[in-house]
């Protein structure tokens, strides 16, 4: 069965990838404040959705006994076109430096090339916590960028959510480095040891 309820979950989330690319496109920082924040504000809940989709799909495989070969494939294919693509349209729009996405597109794509050889080798190696982290990390982090203006601005509780975001930005890829190069010392003990 390929149509299963954590596949369509994720294939969805691949559909929202030209969503979200279609409406960072429409941000203008020549325009007013007002109108970037709708689209914005729309945008990161698009975002956040495609981010649900994501727990809610890994739960499904695992407690109803729906992990299949294709959701093994497509779901972290997903995760990482969702991430990537929304960082790139950042890239334009000065809310996030180039350096940062080529560093953390360099360690999903040498991960994904490890994550190869090892499944070619019948070596498995669990997802570390660390990976976990540095997810919740960048989706928090690309959220708040995509929103960008300050909330409740002009209160006693305004938040500066481009700072919240760069801050989250550095504890998310400080998390991505460490749980790609703890996965690399794993993937070589596997190989040495066999």
């Amino acid at each position: 069965m390929l149509m299963t309820v954590p596949n369509i979950l994720t294939i969805s989330r691949i559909v929202l990838v030209p969503v979200l690319v279609v409406l960072l496109s429409m941000i203008d920082p020549q325009k007013g404040a007002e109108d970037n924040f709708n689209i914005g504000m729309w945008t990161m809940w698009i975002f956040i959705i495609g981010g649900i989709t994501d727990l809610v799909d890994g739960y499904c495989a695992r407690k109803l006994g729906m992990v299949s070969k294709l959701g093994k494939f497509i779901d972290p294919m997903a995760d990482k076109l969702i991430c990537m693509a929304v960082m790139v349209m950042l890239i334009p729009l000065g809310r996030i430096d180039a350096w940062v996405v080529v560093v953390l597109l360099f360690r999903d794509i040498f991960i994904t090339g490890i994550r190869a050889v090892a499944a070619s080798e019948g070596i498995v190696i669990a997802a570390a916590e660390w990976g976990k982290r540095k997810t919740a990390w960048l989706n928090v982090a690309l959220s708040a960028m995509i929103l960008y203006y300050p909330l409740f601005k002009g209160t006693v509780i305004e938040l500066n959510v481009f700072f919240i975001a760069n801050v989250c930005l550095l504890v998310g890829t400080v998390y991505s480095l460490a749980s790609g190069l703890m996965y690399t010392f794993r993937f070589f003990k596997e190989v040495i040891t066999r």
